[in-house]
């Protein structure tokens, strides 16, 4: 029996259950990444992608096994390996959203013309997203309720199988020497000075990602609680990107953390609540696969201006916007953070996308759009959720009347302007009072839109929304918050 393994983001060797299945069951087995230039997810990405596809293949390597790398349309290189190499059957992880969800279609097609058995292993979650139900059997839209459920059934859970070390089976069929390089196109941008300067930043691969995790957890959980919300501080794990690219299995972090005793277990419980964030945002998108392009709530369908109907000033701000050039200290510090980091800390993440979607009254799509091609750790299921989030429009229904004021987030959570003045270089002779308010900035560029009177112009759209809207619930009519 021949066995390909598919990869797709799930970049590592341990808590791979396709990858082990094939291995226990296979005489042969083919591991295979395949790289099409046309169905990518960004730029960013796509250089974090070409540095772990090259440690991974060190990874087999070392462990006496070999994995093929092939560039091109998906579908044609797929349909072209099972033909040659004489495939019996295709084991894959399951991934949501797009590019995933196409080539995992395509390759249904090719398995089912060729009548060649393909088996998805639904395993990157931590439960089937179909057993975190509420009372009526309906996925849950909120975030709370399905963590209390979520972590109910965490007993149900069942630990991995010891790390394997010998991938000696993977060597049993001869890797073409084309297939054993980094495909062109990720050779050529990972070459670029951009990509570089980026990468500069991060550690990538399986070990790297574990030995964040230990640091973190040696030296940086126990003030995660309050240093978490403060963007100067290294307060959060920045594990986001090795778990996007699957290079550590979050299912494996919880169990590295369960034998942890109290009192940290409390805190270690506050941080793993953002890992099942993560899991409801993938369960969002399972139960809801619209979601992916449309708002969730229909009746925002319309309510933000698209890209196609801006005029000259509305793309200028587009521009000034993905380029930290607002006249807002905290968005511009935020968005060049981003440029040069290909990260940026969540609570400046809310305030950006805040800015765009309420004060720039510009369609959280493009906002998604943007941060595909500049975060290295843009997950599909998380930036739609967050954006959507942010914008009103999405799955939880305080948001939609929420408005942060991005001056008094800066002032409460960047409160002596550290974090200003590491990005924004031009702001470092002003004081913690001064550094936050344009006004008392003279040499720095003016907003490019007014906070109160954009803050008043999508209040008045909300109204317009409401009274159109017969869905709306009254208690929402006054319930504006400002935060």
């Amino acid at each position: 029996m021949r066995t390909l393994v598919w990869l797709q983001r799930e970049l590592r060797t341990q808590h791979h259950s396709a990858l082990e299945t094939a291995l226990a069951t296979s005489d042969e087995v083919i591991v295979v990444y395949f790289h099409d230039p046309k169905q990518t997810l960004g730029d960013a990405n796509s250089a974090w992608l070409a540095r772990s596809l090259q440690q991974l293949q060190q990874d087999f390597q070392s462990r006496k096994g070999q994995l093929w790398l092939i560039e091109g349309d998906f579908s044609t290189q797929f349909k072209s390996v099972l033909l040659n190499h004489k495939i019996d059957q295709v084991y894959y992880t399951f991934q949501l959203g797009a590019p995933f969800s196409n080539w995992q279609q395509q390759a249904l097609q090719v398995c089912q013309a060729l009548k060649i058995p393909l088996r998805p292993f639904d395993t990157e979650n931590w439960l089937p997203y179909n057993q975190i139900l509420n009372g009526s059997g309906l996925p849950y839209k909120v975030f709370t309720p399905f963590y209390k459920s979520l972590m109910s059934k965490i007993s149900l859970l069942e630990p991995f199988n010891a790390p394997v070390e010998d991938l000696q089976k993977t060597r049993s069929v001869n890797c073409p020497d084309h297939f054993q390089s980094l495909p062109k196109d990720l050779q050529d941008l990972s070459n670029q000075s951009w990509a570089n300067k980026i990468l500069q930043h991060w550690q990538v691969g399986e070990a790297q990602a574990w030995l964040k995790l230990d640091d973190f957890v040696a030296s940086g959980i126990e003030n995660y609680d309050v240093d978490r919300d403060l963007p100067s501080k290294h307060g959060t794990s920045q594990l986001s990107a090795h778990l996007h690219f699957g290079e550590i299995h979050s299912r494996a972090i919880l169990f590295a953390l369960a034998p942890l005793e109290s009192p940290r277990g409390q805190i270690i419980h506050i941080w793993l609540r953002q890992l099942a964030w993560r899991e409801f945002a993938r369960s969002i998108l399972w139960h809801f696969p619209t979601s992916e392009q449309a708002p969730f709530q229909s009746k925002f369908a319309n309510f933000y201006t698209e890209l196609n109907d801006f005029d000259e000033q509305q793309d200028k701000i587009y521009q000034a916007w993905c380029q930290g050039r607002t006249g807002i200290p905290i968005i511009d510090a935020g968005m060049k953070q981003l440029w040069e980091t290909g990260w940026m800390h969540n609570r400046v993440r809310m305030l950006v996308a805040s800015w765009l979607t309420k004060n720039a009254n510009i369609d959280w799509r493009l906002g998604v759009d943007w941060f595909n091609n500049t975060l290295v750790d843009a997950d599909p299921a998380n930036n739609i959720l967050g954006w959507q989030w942010v914008a009103g429009c999405g799955v939880d229904a305080a948001p939609y009347y929420r408005l942060f004021n991005p001056i008094r987030q800066s002032e409460k959570f960047d409160a002596q302007g550290d974090y200003l003045r590491h990005w924004l270089p031009p702001l470092a002779k002003y004081t913690a009072k001064q550094i936050h308010m344009p006004s008392n900035v003279p040499d720095y560029p003016k907003p490019i839109i007014d906070l109160t009177l954009s803050r008043q112009a999508h209040l008045a759209r909300r109204q317009q929304l409401k009274a159109s809207s017969s869905t709306e619930k009254s208690a929402l009519d006054e319930c504006i918050t400002i935060v």
